[in-house]
């Protein structure tokens, strides 16, 4: 029985860490991934802290572009490289939803939306 207790109880705990894995301290990059025709992780179930940096990087293999709405940001990035905003704050002031676009592949649907809160 206590073995079977021990053995729920490292479970719980493995299982707590494993939901923190995708979790970032906020001094770490999130990080936008251009693969191919679709941005990774620029979904509005994820919000980004004001402080904290923004990285566009393009593991795909064609140049993609990042327009991001109501800003003068627009910058294409080839394969392989990666572009940093730092911090996301001297770029988009104030919490909100800024939706983005790869101006090069528009035609294919690659866009995604920042939803950017205080922190």
């Amino acid at each position: 029985m206590r073995l079977r207790a021990l053995a729920l109880a490292a479970l719980l705990v493995l299982g707590a860490c494993g939901e923190g894995e995708n979790v970032e301290p906020a001094t770490r990059p999130y990080v936008v991934t251009a693969i191919d025709y679709h941005f990774h992780d620029a979904h509005p179930s994820l919000p980004i802290e004001l402080g904290r940096p923004l990285q566009f990087s393009n593991q795909g293999r064609n140049p993609h572009n990042v327009t991001i709405e109501g800003t003068e940001y627009d910058r294409t990035i080839r394969p392989g490289e990666r572009i940093t905003i730092e911090p996301i704050r001297s770029l988009l002031t104030s919490p909100g939803r800024y939706p983005f676009v790869c101006k090069l592949h528009a035609d294919r649907g690659m866009s995604g939306v920042l939803v950017v809160v205080s922190g």
